[in-house]
């Protein structure tokens, strides 16, 4: 696919506080060059860039920022806020961004790529991907691919709709970033509906993977996917020919993935009970953790997940061998892990 050509081609450093986000989005492109933004429409291709977002000092881990009231009281702003968005040419995106990790040790030469779910804009998608960045201390390349999500609570169906459309851009974006960008190792954490994307995407993936020596990507960490539990059972077979590692995240207090599977009548793979287990698959339970009202976004705010990932991410550590986990049986003997109390 190509980029709409923007003149953007160098890659001036972030300022003082602030972090980089490199981005891919099949989103339809708005505001011209010199305010770009991105709309909850389809785009005709894929565009690439990077975000510059400011990270307070105050900023604490696992929080984009401080309700009104909070901040009102400590007289402090500790919000993360998106100070500019820069498109790029194709071949300038993977030109810098290889050029950036190169500037990093290797044993830090990592790159995460974030894919958002339902109800997502762009510049929350930027803000979210900045958080995981800093809170994971990730040197290497942070990026997110964005789908258009309409980033609407009423807009659940336009959603799915797009997601779908998506498919081939996320596999065309995630196989590009294993093979151009150098980094020692690729990881990729998927969050709710964008699971879905990723997951028919990964057979694709797959095949490009035969044509390579190894295994392209680290690490696949699906947190709370929005996924029929049937349909993830029967195609994910497929992690384990391209992910060195693949963690399933899950939640008994996930009460949006409880609507979920009761509007759609079928229990979602990232809700609990019954807890999903398939072969080559780390199936982690979370719902141990104190988490928030809708305890649907614990993989970027709970501290104990974000270490987690750390360790996945930074030393490649089976469950066992992890800080604050222990082992659990499903009631068919299936074997799982519990992380927290």
């Amino acid at each position: 696919m190509n980029d709409p050509g923007a003149p953007s081609t160098s890659r001036p450093a972030p300022q003082a506080n602030e972090y980089r986000v490199w981005f891919g989005t099949n989103r339809e492109l708005v505001g011209g060059d010199a305010n770009p933004s991105f709309s909850g429409r389809r785009g005709k291709i894929v565009t690439y860039g990077h975000c510059d977002v400011y990270v307070p000092e105050s900023h604490k881990i696992g929080e984009l920022g401080s309700n009104f009231i909070d901040r009102l009281v400590n007289r402090t702003d500790d919000r993360l806020k998106l100070r500019r968005t820069c498109p790029l040419q194709a071949d300038s995106f993977w030109l810098l961004l290889r050029s950036q990790l190169e500037e990093v040790p290797l044993d830090r030469r990592h790159a995460v790529v974030f894919i958002h779910g339902y109800n997502v804009s762009f510049d929350g998608a930027a803000l979210r991907a900045a958080q995981i960045g800093v809170d994971l201390q990730i040197e290497g390349a942070m990026a997110f691919f964005s789908w258009p999500s309409k980033g609407d609570f009423d807009a659940y169906k336009a959603d799915e709709a797009s997601i779908e459309a998506s498919e081939p851009a996320i596999a065309d974006f995630l196989v590009n970033f294993a093979d151009r960008t150098g980094a020692t190792g690729v990881h990729i954490i998927a969050h709710s509906m964008g699971n879905r994307g990723v997951l028919r995407a990964v057979d694709k993936i797959a095949r490009d993977a035969q044509r390579r020596a190894g295994i392209p990507f680290a690490n696949f960490i699906l947190a709370a996917p929005d996924i029929d539990a049937e349909a993830f059972l029967g195609l994910s077979k497929a992690y384990k020919s391209v992910a060195r590692r693949t963690t399933l995240y899950v939640s008994e207090r996930d009460r949006a993935l409880a609507l979920s599977g009761w509007l759609s009548e079928y229990p979602r793979a990232g809700y609990a009970p019954p807890v999903t287990v398939c072969d080559g698959i780390d199936t982690i339970s979370v719902t141990n953790i104190d988490l928030t009202v809708l305890g649907h976004s614990y993989f970027g705010e709970a501290r104990e997940v974000l270490n987690d990932m750390h360790s996945l991410i930074f030393k490649n550590e089976p469950p066992g061998e992890r800080f604050g986990i222990k082992a659990a049986l499903t009631d068919a003997g299936e074997a799982y892990w519990v992380v927290g109390r």
